[in-house]
């Protein structure tokens, strides 16, 4: 009786523990997240999301587009007018392939916006500028930057502090035939150029930090980020998210649910649950075994079925394009190569990542070419086709080892 009484105590104590530590759990705020995310999603700090919902304030709210594709997928064939395009994030390295559309888009033109402090080295040397690195992001409250716009109807007399969170970068040199200085530091350093390209011109901030959630909202710093971004012309403007994205977290399954709170929580109970049930109401009990049959193995008929099938129709061109497909999707799961555009580019980048001549994808890539020129082909042709793509194959996995 009396050992009755103890456990029911100990089952009560160890309950209240339980709903006490879960309600901790719950109840206690989310540690802020400092992370530069840029994006319009996000309110944290960090974010872009008070500036991108009040775009409309500077341009049509049905013409503000979000890109979450590099601009030369997003715009695909079309060529705007009279359009600009809004890059925020701590760093712009466009590949050559993009770069060469955002040059065509401001040359015809359109404007682009960027507010970064990492540039590639093909845009730095398109434009003619060079950056001052050597003091990078400040996130102490002992040291601050003022922010300055030089044109008369655009600054102030003190211009705009940030106290925490900023970067103290400037440029170091620029074309001054087709650069226009719209912006400096408190030690008259310049952060914020217009530079002329074409018919069209590209802005460049140095201080993308001056346009998220935390520099909007103190004081009267979020004039200096419309001031900039009034540059842009009062029409259609486009978001940049491609570049700002954030990569797919590795890990399992379990990594994303820790990673949530209401699923955390979640698990949690699960977990503490199915413990107390453990301990105080699971009992051992002994059950039949049932004879499990194990699953018949149909793979093989299958693939004999397919056969023969193609074997009575004779359609080898058919079996060749397929091939040639599953090839181009291993090329792209793979190797993480784009295979949209078939040049001389892309064959370098088979032969760089994938070890193989350049002579011998140059050969398989105009065989698949010819087939689709012709409507049927013979076994021979089907055969040497699928020789030189098994080749390319066995090559693969030779180079790994």
């Amino acid at each position: 009786m009396a050992k009755s009484i103890e456990n029911k105590y100990l089952i009560f104590g160890l309950t209240a523990a339980f709903v006490l530590y879960m309600a901790v759990l719950i109840l206690s705020p989310e540690p802020i997240d400092w992370g530069l995310s840029f994006s319009k999603d996000d309110d944290i700090p960090f974010g872009n999301k008070i500036l991108y919902d009040e775009l409309p304030q500077l341009f049509p709210e049905d013409q503000i587009k979000t890109a979450h594709s590099p601009i030369l997928n997003f715009l695909d064939h079309v060529q705007p007018e009279n359009t600009g395009i809004i890059y925020i994030n701590t760093e712009m390295k466009p590949d050559d392939l993009d770069l060469g559309k955002i040059l065509d888009l401001v040359n015809a033109g359109n404007q682009v916006f960027i507010a970064a402090i990492n540039f590639s080295p093909n845009l730095k040397d398109t434009l003619g500028f060079e950056i001052d690195e050597s003091i990078g992001f400040n996130f102490s409250q002992d040291k601050k930057a003022i922010l300055k716009l030089v044109n008369p109807k655009l600054k102030t007399p003190w211009g705009y502090t940030y106290k925490k969170a900023y970067h103290k970068v400037s440029f170091l040199s620029y074309d001054t035939l087709k650069t226009t200085v719209l912006g400096i530091d408190e030690m008259a350093k310049t952060n914020f150029v217009r530079i002329k390209y074409g018919d069209g011109y590209f802005y460049i901030n140095l201080n993308p930090l001056a346009f998220t959630n935390y520099n909007l909202l103190i004081d009267e710093n979020y004039e200096y980020a419309f001031k900039c971004l009034s540059y842009l012309p009062r029409q259609s403007v486009i978001w940049d998210e491609y570049y700002k994205q954030k990569p797919m977290a590795s890990g399992s399954e379990f990594r994303y649910i820790l990673s949530q709170k209401a699923l955390r929580n979640a698990w949690y109970i699960l977990f503490f649950g199915a413990l107390i049930y453990m301990i105080f109401g699971a009992k051992r009990r002994q059950r039949k075994i049932p004879v499990v049959v194990p699953p018949e193995n149909t793979t093989l008929t299958f693939i004999e079925t397919i056969g023969r099938l193609y074997f009575r129709k004779r359609n080898h061109l058919d079996i060749a394009q397929k091939k040639y497909t599953y090839f181009l999707e291993f090329l792209r799961t793979k190797y993480y190569i784009n295979t949209a555009v078939i040049n001389d580019d892309m064959y370098h980048e088979i032969e760089e990542k994938c070890e193989i001549p350049y002579r011998t994808i140059k050969q398989l890539f105009d065989i698949a070419e010819k087939l689709k020129k012709v409507t049927q082909i013979s076994e021979e042709d089907l055969e040497q086709f699928n020789k030189k793509i098994e080749f390319f194959y066995s090559k693969c996995k030779s180079s790994k080892k």
